[in-house]
């Protein structure tokens, strides 16, 4: 016995999807359904290996860069959705290393062997006899202003393209719910 019927087609009126889709998802603002999407794919597939990668690179010595990242904005357009991930404003200088330093000190921000001194102390690390906390850091300011740093990159190592894919695809699969949702007149 055929235990499926026949089924009429049908007819889903497209010019109405989008608004239908904006009711569900929202405009990206928060506790929308977008926003929710967006932040629980930055929080469970993106920053646990950034954090990783740092730890394995052996460049968290405060915790202060690692525990910073998180979700910014989404802004969402009719042909794309933007998001970003903050996180202290030195993840460039880990990620992609410090040339030699050319220019002054920008008037407002700490000195570099002040933010050092900080870093030595979280370090553990003990100034040489003779020589103070103060004197470490400007010498190794001094040094880094001299040669610069290496990159220890820990970001583009976990932002892999199969990452964002997973975006796409939960966003797709969303989608996807949403439209069969929808009522179907027949």
């Amino acid at each position: 016995p055929n235990h499926f019927k026949r089924c009429d087609v049908a007819q889903i009126d497209l010019s109405k999807l989008p608004d239908a889709l904006d009711t569900y998802l929202g405009d990206a603002s928060q506790g929308s359904l977008l926003q929710q999407i967006i932040v629980e794919w930055w929080n469970k597939k993106v920053i646990p290996p950034i954090q990783a990668n740092l730890d394995a690179n052996g460049t968290n010595a405060s915790s202060k860069l690692r525990q910073s990242f998180a979700p910014g904005n989404i802004t969402k357009s009719p042909t794309s959705i933007n998001t970003i991930l903050v996180a202290e404003d030195y993840w460039e200088f880990v990620e992609y290393g410090r040339k030699p330093t050319r220019g002054g000190h920008i008037e407002g921000t700490p000195y570099l062997w002040q933010s050092l001194k900080t870093w030595i102390s979280q370090k553990g690390i003990k100034p040489a006899e003779g020589q103070t906390y103060d004197s470490l850091a400007k010498a190794i300011a001094k040094k880094i202003h001299r040669s610069g740093t290496k990159a220890q990159p820990f970001l583009e190592k976990a932002f892999t393209e199969s990452i964002q894919m997973e975006l796409v695809n939960e966003l797709n699969a969303r989608f996807g719910d949403l439209i069969f949702s929808e009522d179907i007149k027949i």
